[in-house]
């Protein structure tokens, strides 16, 4: 399939150059770091719940938290690298130390994303660190990936080897293009070509089959339990199967940046592309994303993680493009507009007590009730990419961890 042919719509509203300030990029940052520490300190390192905030109000779970616990736990590190603050760094090592024990027990291990759980904890410490325990724990988690949540056969990241035999296991889904980069890393850091190898076919897979030709994606994509072959592509939390579920193209905004950045595909460029375009020809005119891009009005519900994810994704590969090329002023400038937004309209007072860092923040918003859950709430993704948006314009020299 021929990529890089998706054209902005309206072109003057990215290429008009666009700035976000020194002064309220500090401002948004501290008042998010003391969210953060506040929260620390009241909740200590226990995890929240999943899309279970109830009025803006995490529900903390005295284990280890569910699939979005490492983003979570990943801010601590994200507030340390950015401060050096000696409170950070404890949290984020009692959040390691934690999530060393939960792959000891193999708590939710048989899942697509070990990746989500382990990158911004264990392989963040190691970052930052050099721990060495963290090192051991992140590579650990690594093979867990490859060896139980990967299709040799198929060559993609599965939902979950326990649910194979149903079915629901035999699928990939957008989401995985932010677990694959837990085996670049460990393929990188162990010189094993099998992670690396991996990782390169999962994100081919990805844009073979769950990339549409107009830039947007699939959710998930169904294969064949008998034999791992393609079948179709479906949803779990978007509009319909083919609609374009918002968070789940912020993945690839995100996701093929971090894959080039480990292997210079020149493909995963206009792949980027059009994913990337397709996303600001959707997104709303005051720059907060819809839960779907079936939805472009301003009053529609809101997934504010999808928008800065998506910043984050196209400011990363902004970095990488050389200068002159249009891609990089547009996706310097949307990133930018994105970010101020999200500071002005999902953070700050606004008559809202929330206990995150970002709020309107939506699982999924089907029109058939009891589908629906979690609308423009808080969640830990939406605090993690938005701490690392906020680091990116903060810290120029800011790596992420991914």
């Amino acid at each position: 399939m021929l990529r890089g042919n998706i054209k902005l719509e309206d072109p003057e509203r990215f290429t008009k150059p666009f700035e976000i300030s020194k002064e309220k990029v500090t401002a948004a940052l501290s008042a998010a770091l003391d969210k953060l520490e506040a929260t620390g300190r009241e909740y200590g390192a226990k995890m929240p719940r999943s899309c279970r905030s109830r009025g803006f109000k995490y529900e903390f779970d005295d284990i280890y938290g569910d699939w979005d616990a490492g983003m979570y736990g990943g801010c601590y590190w994200l507030a340390y690298d950015l401060t050096g603050d000696k409170f950070f760094r404890e949290m984020g090592e009692k959040v390691t130390e934690l999530f060393g024990k939960r792959c000891e027990e193999k708590y939710g291990m048989n899942s697509h994303d070990i990746g989500f759980l382990f990158s911004p904890t264990a392989v963040a410490a190691y970052k930052l660190t050099g721990d060495e325990k963290a090192r051991k724990i992140a590579l650990e988690a690594a093979r867990y990936l490859y060896e139980y949540n990967y299709s040799k056969e198929g060559k993609f990241i599965i939902r979950g080897w326990k649910s194979w035999e149903s079915g629901t296991g035999c699928r990939t889904m957008m989401d995985a293009m932010l677990n694959a980069p837990l085996l670049f890393w460990a393929g990188k850091e162990t010189g094993n070509a099998d992670f690396t190898q991996a990782a390169i076919d999962h994100v081919a897979t990805t844009e073979k089959l769950l990339v549409r030709a107009d830039g947007s994606t699939y959710h998930h994509y169904q294969f064949n339990p008998a034999d791992a072959s393609p079948m179709h592509g479906l949803t779990l939390q978007g509009n319909s199967d083919e609609s374009c579920w918002s968070r789940g193209q912020s993945w690839g905004v995100y996701g093929f940046p971090v894959a080039y950045s480990y292997t210079g595909a020149d493909y995963l460029i206009p792949l980027h592309k059009d994913v990337s375009y397709y996303t600001l020809n959707h997104l709303p005119k005051d720059n907060i994303t819809a839960w779907d891009y079936d939805f472009t009005d301003v009053k529609a519900v809101k997934d504010s993680s999808a928008g800065i994810i998506s910043a984050c994704g196209m400011y990363d590969m902004a970095k990488m493009l050389p200068d002159g090329c249009e891609a990089k002023a547009i996706y310097e400038n949307a990133a930018a507009m994105i970010l101020d937004s999200t500071i002005d309209t999902c953070t700050g007072d606004n008559g809202i007590d929330y206990d995150g860092l970002m709020f309107k923040v939506t699982g999924f918003a089907k029109a058939k009730k009891p589908e629906s859950r979690h609308i423009e709430q808080i969640a830990a993704y939406g605090d993690y990419f938005y701490l690392e948006a906020l680091a990116r314009y903060y810290k120029h020299d800011f790596k992420a961890y991914w």
